[in-house]
């Protein structure tokens, strides 16, 4: 039997679907229809510009994002719900910001919106004293006065702008519709605060633009985004949480047009403890470590192999990016090379470091003895990129060709096995020695030559990263080269690596799309070189690179909305 909540609610639904369905159908006009310089599709085109971003797009917000924003609206005393209960985070290219640029909302979704918005509301509607404290008044109708400013101030912060007359009406018409069917004005408040929490306009990132000045010649015929729209684009990036106040009121007065003032900002930002979390959720995504949660390998060949292990394993690596990046000088190139990490007891026994027990992480310095030194001969880069029960110099040096110098591998061409032959017991064999005669194959040569070369240099760390003397009861050999570059080892390789402009390139490229949430485009060559030529020029320091992205014309500027058939 349906209960009087329970129709109040569906009520409510219907009603936060009208003041759904009419903000984003504003949003499409806005994004494609008119702009305050007239209409952009019909004007006769302007001359193009070096610079040719792609047009605004609209951003879900991740899970973070959302669980950050009901916190930045309601305070910390607020129990979010998690993650498992909101729509999942997708990667696309690697990334969940470009993900999100993708995204739509599925019934489903919004269904789980819902539940997740109320079960917020309920908490901080029960108690009167921090309800009354959010609202900023205790109406006896919605008729007051307050209603209106609350929405007014409250929808500001929710939606990170100001809200129009029209938005402010929907919002006060939900709350009077619904409280017919309430017996006091606080309940249907909350049910007009629902609809608010539940519009695009809360639940992305919604980016249109406006034309520049005339006074701007470098970028006649882009659009620039508005104050407010930096401000989320720039509170976001940094802190995976809205735009406060004094950051909007900022926006608002135009100080975001003011380079100096904007890169005092980013600094003071990045020296919070707040920005850390999202940089390294970029490191995450960027070095594609959050499969290491699913570990998996064989545990009678690995007896060290534990569920916890892949976890730990992440956490290394995620600590000796946020070390090195916002404690020891920043420079981007030394996690390749340093010797300093963090363990913890599983992780000593893979180093093999004595003295290290307990699930706690502490500080170590890896021996002097050419062994070990930075990411790539972690543990977990070495896991991850290995089969279960076999190393793998194919997926590890294809790692390293894709993702830390920004290459292309095509993909084995269709038909092609790509396992490798038995190996024969009586005439064992090293993985090297089978991989090189597997490289005699035609098919298969173009595409492992970028690869395997490489990962030859890893072969001293076995499926589980731990070091290892022999392969198959044979000596390994470890020497090779990088496009025509010998090393011989993984801690040479990494020196290598590390000084190869390739290598700083293109974790700036990345670090673009992340920030834009697409890939980059030809059009965006002038804009991706200039944030190169600034990382190199600060010694890849990458909190100054963060800084360079925001200021960069890049992150400001859009291209005008394609005309659709």
């Amino acid at each position: 039997m349906e209960t009087k909540l329970s129709r109040r609610r569906r009520w409510a639904r219907g009603a936060s679907a009208l003041v759904v369905a009419t903000a984003a159908a504003g949003c499409v006009g806005a994004i494609g229809g008119d702009s305050p310089g007239g209409n952009v599709l019909t004007e006769p085109p302007k001359p193009k510009a070096a610079f040719e971003p792609e047009p605004a797009t609209i951003h879900r917000l991740t899970s973070v994002q959302v669980q950050n924003t009901w916190r930045a609206l309601f305070g910390e005393k607020l129990t979010v719900p998690q993650a498992s209960e909101l729509p999942s985070d997708d990667q696309a290219y690697g990334f969940r910001s470009i993900a999100a640029a993708m995204k739509t909302i599925s019934p489903l979704e919004v269904e789980e919106y819902e539940h997740a918005t109320y079960a917020v509301l309920d908490q901080v509607w029960k108690e009167d004293a921090w309800r009354d404290s959010i609202v900023g008044c205790s109406p006896e109708t919605s008729e007051d006065p307050c209603v209106r400013a609350y929405f007014e101030r409250f929808g500001r912060l929710a939606w990170r702008r100001r809200l129009d007359t029209e938005e402010v009406d929907g919002l006060v018409a939900v709350t009077k519709e619904v409280g017919a069917y309430t017996n006091t004005t606080a309940e249907a408040l909350k049910f007009g605060t629902a609809a608010l929490l539940q519009s695009p306009h809360f639940l992305f990132r919604i980016e249109v633009g406006e034309p520049v000045g005339a006074e701007d010649l470098e970028h006649q015929g882009l659009l620039r985004l508005t104050g407010t729209e930096l401000a989320s684009r720039v509170s976001y990036l940094l802190l995976d949480a809205p735009p406060n106040t004094d950051l909007l009121d900022a926006a608002e007065s135009g100080l975001l047009d003011d380079p100096s003032l904007v890169a005092a900002g980013v600094e003071y930002l990045l020296a919070s403890p707040e920005a850390r979390p999202p940089l390294v959720r970029f490191f995450r995504d960027f070095m594609n470590i959050a499969r290491l949660d699913q570990l998996d390998k064989n545990a009678e060949m690995f007896p060290s192999f534990s569920q916890t292990l892949g976890v730990s394993m992440r956490t290394e690596m995620e600590k000796l990016f946020e070390a090195t990046v916002f404690d020891e000088g920043g420079d981007f190139r030394s996690l390749f090379t340093t010797r300093s990490t963090y363990v913890n007891g599983e992780l000593a026994a893979i180093y093999g470091i004595d003295g290290v027990t307990g699930p706690e992480f502490v500080s170590v310095t890896l021996p002097d003895d050419g062994r070990r030194a930075g990411l790539l001969t972690s543990p977990g880069f070495l896991a991850l990129n290995a089969h279960k029960t076999a190393t793998s110099p194919t997926h590890r040096g294809r790692f390293v060709r894709i993702s830390l110098l920004c290459q292309d591998v095509p993909p084995p061409p269709m038909g092609v096995s790509t396992e490798l032959p038995p190996s024969d017991p009586n005439q064992p064999k090293t993985l090297r020695e089978r991989l090189e005669e597997h490289r005699l194959n035609d098919e298969c040569k173009s595409c492992h030559q970028l690869m395997d070369p490489i990962g030859f240099g890893f072969e001293h760390f076995d499926a589980i990263g731990a070091w290892r003397e022999l392969d198959n009861g044979l000596p390994i050999d470890v020497t090779s080269e990088l496009d025509g570059k010998p090393f011989a080892g993984a801690t040479e390789l990494a020196g290598l690596i590390a000084e190869l402009p390739e290598v700083g390139a293109c974790i700036t490229r990345r670090f673009y799309q992340h920030a834009v949430a697409r890939l980059d485009r030809k059009g965006d060559g002038r804009a991706v070189n200039s944030l190169i030529e600034s990382f190199v020029s600060t010694d890849y320091d990458f909190k100054k690179l963060v800084t360079s992205m925001v200021l960069n014309e890049g992150f400001r500027y859009v291209g005008q909305p394609k005309e659709t058939p």
